[in-house]
């Protein structure tokens, strides 16, 4: 095989593997995969090769492994997946070609992007106590969003920044900040939308404190919590590369959206019977947002075959 070949193969290949991991964001979460669109496409491509990887531990942990293996119950499995997988992903970047195509992607956004191993080390940690805790103190909590979600907003400001200078030493705390908060924020609003779910399916409750006498009490300082994280990261968005802010500020507009709207409804979070449901933002809402992010940046030529996109 000639060099020409060779490179013309391997071109290829990443490409197949670049589509494989688009398509699990897709599939897996319509608001996230939104406001991806927005992004310049490396920097799309990217966030979804991180997203996958993403996306699959939590496949782990969430039983879809146990419900293949018919292994009810059992979390040997799980665990013993689970440190496979991030052996994997560790690793993955020091080898130019893999067989399975997602861990291909990320393979090479993580080369390209400068992951710290450190912060991919923290995220799985986060994922092993879904594996080993059933009711999460504050302090476990706090843990465990850093590591499943704050570190994402870390991860995705080294792909904002992979081929833009990082600003001065002053401003670069507040941008990191700002990411954590939004991550956090994000991963509390799935918290109190899939709290039903988590309680009920997965034995996981990350908010004990919602089937105390106090709930509803407890529900509304979550949502201020919450809304407070929001607001904060959002305050840093202007200080994001230009290219990347419509993207960041559409899906930061989504999941205020639904907090205003679990607000509206907190019985379905902490009601009682067919009052539970896991509640989201309308299409026609999303693209709504998705087009004031655009216009408010400047991105006007783009609004018509996105905003025709999201309502599809």
């Amino acid at each position: 095989m000639n060099d020409n070949v060779s490179h013309d193969s391997l071109t290829l290949y990443d490409a197949t593997a670049n589509k494989a991991a688009s398509s699990v964001i897709k599939q897996y979460s319509s608001s996230f995969h939104i406001a991806t669109c927005l992004y310049p496409e490396a920097i799309r491509r990217d966030i979804r090769n991180l997203y996958a990887v993403v996306r699959i531990a939590d496949e782990i942990v969430d039983g879809t492994l146990r419900k293949a293996n018919c292994l009810s119950g059992n979390t040997q499995c799980m665990n013993n997946a689970l440190a496979s997988y991030e052996q994997t992903i560790l690793s993955a970047p020091h080898r130019r070609f893999h067989t399975d195509p997602i861990v291909h992607a990320y393979a090479n956004t993580a080369r390209r992007c400068g992951f710290s191993d450190e912060h991919l080390r923290a995220f799985f940690r986060s994922m092993r106590m879904d594996l080993s805790t059933t009711s999460f103190a504050d302090t476990e909590l706090q843990q465990y969003i850093y590591g499943s979600a704050e570190v994402i907003g870390l991860l995705c400001l080294d792909i904002f920044y992979s081929e833009t200078p990082r600003p001065d030493s002053t401003t670069w705390p507040r941008i990191q900040e700002g990411a954590q908060r939004l991550g956090a924020g994000f991963q509390k609003i799935n918290f109190l939308r899939d709290y039903s779910e988590d309680t009920a399916v997965r034995r996981r409750d990350y908010y004990p404190c919602l089937s105390a006498p106090s709930a509803e009490e407890a529900f509304n300082s979550i949502l201020a919590e919450t809304r407070s994280d929001l607001l904060a990261g959002a305050q840093t968005i202007k200080l994001l590369p230009p290219r990347v802010q419509p993207a960041v500020a559409a899906a930061s507009e989504i999941y205020l959206e639904l907090a205003r709207k679990l607000s509206r409804n907190p019985e379905a979070v902490i009601g009682t019977g067919a009052n539970k449901r896991r509640l989201s933002v309308p299409k026609a809402i999303k693209a709504r947002i998705v087009s004031q992010a655009i216009v408010r940046s400047g991105y006007g030529a783009a609004l018509h075959k996105l905003t025709r996109k999201v309502g599809a």
